[in-house]
Formats: structure tokens, C-alpha cells, sequence
């Protein structure tokens, strides 16, 4: 597999790039290259987050009606309850460090609070700097990100189009759906 060159920017030229695909109605193809070619300086970065060594952190970059960026902090051992994006588009991309993504589907129950089945369908091992990893209703929509094992903390961003406010997380042992606040941590 060839890499793609990548090119420093400043978070200032990252969020007008994400401003104009939103534009194209979020042209998946351009927001793919952008994520895959782009490299924020890390002073830029780790000026917009905090670590939590309990648990993962999310910090607002730049928000809009039809976008929102993010850099999530993740510590050592760190992970996502499995979880959707309310129906919206998301990309991540890791900053820095390596994730393992699961997939799920449900299987039983509504999308909504209550009953709720779902099950393992897909693991992505090695999620790194340059990798985006796209999610979408009906296309993986539904899973869990972890930091790797043995990797001690990472940094990804995450763009949103359109932000939300809360989402559903499923807990497999009760087979029950929940819906979460969706919030930011202080710096």
C-alpha cells in the first residue's frame, strides 16, 4: 500500500478545509483526503484537550449548525461504550497513538431507549495516523472504539456532520439501549 504525502497545517486551515466540504454537503471522497493528508501540528492539538488518566475526554474544537470537530484525549486502557451517532456522519482520524474499532449491528429491539440486542460483527485492529475510519446510518453505524493494547494514550479528531446532542449506548449484558448527553470536558 502506497501512502498518501501528508502535509502540515494549521488547525485555522483544518477547520476552514472541513467548513468548505461541509459546503459540498460533506463530499465523502474530499473530507476522506483531507483526514488521510492533513497533519495538525501537535502543539495545536494538545492546546485543545486535557488527559483524564480515568477515562477518555472529549474537547470542542469548532462548532456550527452543520459541523463539529473534536479532539478526544484517551488514556491507557481507555474505551467507548458501544455506541450509534444518532443517524449523523462521522469521521475520525487518530492524531496520534492506535485504536481498535468494533462493529456491531442490532439484532433485537428499536432504535430507542429500552430493549436492545446487538451483536459483534467486525473488529478494525491498527486504526493510526492517517487512517480515517467513516461512519454512517446503516454503514457501521453502531460500535465501540478502544485504544490498542499496550498503546499508553492517543489523540484522535472527530468531525460531525450535524453535531448532536445525545446518542444511544447498548450494554450487551442487559441488552439494554440508553441515550447519553453528548458533552465536552473542560480544559
Amino acid at each position: 500500500m502506497v501512502m498518501a504525502s501528508v502535509t502540515p497545517v494549521s488547525l485555522d486551515t483544518f477547520v476552514a478545509a472541513v467548513l468548505r466540504i461541509a459546503q459540498d454537503d460533506f463530499a465523502t471522497t474530499p473530507m476522506m483526503r483531507l483526514l488521510t493528508e492533513a497533519r495538525l501540528p501537535d502543539e495545536a492539538v494538545l492546546r485543545c484537550l486535557r488527559f483524564d488518566e480515568e477515562r477518555y475526554t472529549r474537547h470542542l474544537i469548532h462548532r456550527t449548525s452543520d459541523v463539529e470537530i473534536l479532539a478526544l484525549a484517551w488514556p491507557k486502557e481507555s474505551a467507548t461504550p458501544i455506541h450509534d451517532h444518532a443517524g449523523q456522519r462521522c469521521w475520525m482520524v487518530a492524531h496520534c497513538g492506535s485504536f481498535v474499532v468494533d462493529d456491531y449491528r442490532q439484532v433485537a429491539g428499536a432504535r430507542k431507549p429500552g430493549y436492545a440486542v446487538v451483536e459483534q460483527i467486525a473488529t478494525t485492529a491498527g486504526v493510526t495516523v492517517g487512517m480515517p475510519d467513516y461512519r454512517h446510518r446503516g454503514d457501521r453505524d453502531i460500535h465501540r472504539v478502544a485504544l490498542t493494547p499496550g498503546c499508553d494514550r492517543a489523540v484522535s479528531i472527530h468531525i460531525y456532520a450535524k453535531p448532536y446532542s445525545s446518542c444511544l449506548i447498548f450494554d450487551e449484558d442487559s441488552k439494554q439501549a440508553r441515550e447519553i448527553p453528548m458533552n465536552y470536558d473542560p480544559l
